[in-house]
């Protein structure tokens, strides 16, 4: 692994054709020159976005990340970069944010060259600070960089956690806005590029959920090379059209509308959005993985639903596990992993459906291990019952699962169930048992000379009338 930061144009380890390409263009451009895709190209001097490069053996060999919040991705092999514009970093893919109708965008002015002019008027975000790359690599200690920009004046800071782990297809994305003052704010986020498929700039869409991406057939059929945003929290729209489209839409400062061109061979681009209200003092963070294959492997999906939505304190509930795969080729589990809510307890004996084995537990996280497969375009399911806790609130649950050269986009935090009332009283003690009156000899004849004598007396008064 290196870390490397620098600017520039150009891919560091590309050959001479590109590099001359590139020295041609600034020769014989002046400081903006234009291409019929509207890109904007810019002299050496005016190249002011440093970026932190994530180097590996890959598949994603080198991961840009730029100190604005933009980025650029290479693919072991490739001849070109896979966001547009190819050879520049960072390129035309990153993090926007909307608050009180004004966008705010990474510095595209500050790159060798973009083509996002359709987005409009925008604040370019203000560079507080990026760390190096730290980890090794590994599912356990992934290469990481963190990159923090404010966001105007707005009283929000961005804080991106970026992390690849070598072999995957895949990269991680934490968004976290962070609220400085005294009052929630409502935003509008986005994560969108501009596709750059495997060396060309045509390509179709194709939809997963609320997934979304670019694809070298329609709607990924048969499955070919793809570019895709694989949201990890709940709640996200989505878009793909063409790129200025794309960029356009940004810029009316309103969420993504859930469509796609996906039959549509076009110069495309592709994005994520989630409204957030940014509680005051707080953050929220929001996290997609971004997914690059030559075989057209999507993400398996992992829901969560939770059997009733409220309870009473200490009741019974359950949760449903769903694992669904959009491939045409089955999958196979290394385990289905469940993270419980603070007070949760699993029931003993309750899987059925995938298995009907417990869990190991350690903590609060349950792990069911496998194999289990998934059939190709298929589903798998687990349910199994818990205990919920003891405290009122409001209270999420998370799944996901593992699987050798699979790529799982986990459920995020789901499945709430609101605990109200009191904890179920305890049964009340047996009453001893109430003796039934008797009567003994004595009042027995007692009341039979009661009995005889009120007979004598009414008999008498008979006679005397």
């Amino acid at each position: 692994m290196q870390s490397t930061r620098h600017t520039g144009t150009g891919p560091m380890r590309r050959g001479a054709g590109y590099a001359l390409c590139s020295a041609l263009l600034l020769i014989a451009g002046a400081a903006f020159a234009s291409s019929p895709k509207g890109t904007v190209t810019r002299a050496p001097g005016e190249i002011t976005t440093a970026v932190q490069t994530i180097t590996s053996a890959g598949p994603l060999d080198s991961i840009f990340l730029g100190v604005d919040a933009a980025t650029q991705i290479s693919y072991a092999g490739d001849p070109a970069y896979q966001v547009f514009p190819p050879s520049t970093t960072p390129g035309d893919y990153g993090t926007f944010i909307v608050v009180d109708d004004a966008l705010y965008a990474p510095d595209f002015s500050g790159h060798g060259s973009s083509a996002t002019g359709s987005i409009g008027i925008y604040t370019a975000f203000t560079p507080i600070s990026q760390s190096g790359v730290s980890g090794s690599g590994t599912s356990a200690d992934p290469f990481t960089v963190t990159t923090a920009v404010a966001v105007g004046a707005t009283g929000l800071t961005l804080t991106h956690v970026d992390k690849y782990v070598v072999g995957d297809e895949n990269y991680r994305t934490d968004a976290t806005l962070t609220n400085a003052g005294g009052a929630p704010v409502d935003a509008i986020l986005y994560r969108a590029m501009d596709c750059y498929l495997g060396g060309t700039d045509r390509g179709y869409g194709f939809v997963n959920g609320t997934a979304v991406g670019c694809s070298l057939n329609p709607s990924n059929t048969p499955p070919g090379r793809i570019e895709q945003l694989v949201p990890l929290s709940a709640g996200n729209a989505y878009f793909e059209a063409s790129y200025s489209q794309v960029w356009s839409a940004i810029g009316t400062h309103a969420p993504f509308d859930n469509t796609c061109r996906c039959d549509e061979e076009i110069d495309n681009g592709a994005g994520i959005s989630w409204n957030v209200t940014v509680p005051a003092n707080g953050s929220i963070t929001r996290s997609h993985l971004t997914v690059f294959s030559p075989l057209g492997a999507q993400a398996l999906f992992v829901t969560k639903t939770a059997d009733q939505p409220s309870a009473d304190a200490g009741a019974t509930d359950g949760y449903t596990i769903v694992v669904s795969n959009p491939n045409s080729a089955d999958a196979t589990l290394d385990s289905i992993i469940d993270t419980l809510p603070a007070g949760f307890t699993y029931t003993t004996g309750s899987s059925s459906g995938a298995t009907t084995a417990d869990p190991t537990i350690a903590s609060q996280i349950l792990t069911w291990a496998g194999p289990f497969q998934v059939t190709a375009n298929g589903t798998l399911s687990l349910h199994f019952s818990v205990s919920v806790s003891t405290t009122n609130g409001t209270y999420y649950n998370e799944a996901t699962a593992t699987g050798a050269a699979l790529t799982i986009a986990g459920s995020g935090p789901t499945a709430p169930i609101t605990v109200g009332g009191e904890p179920p009283p305890p049964p009340p003690p047996p009453q001893a048992a109430i003796p039934t009156p008797t009567l003994g000899g004595g009042m027995l004849a007692l009341l039979a000379l009661l009995v005889v004598g009120a007979g004598l007396y009414f008999s008498r008064r008979r006679l005397t009338r």
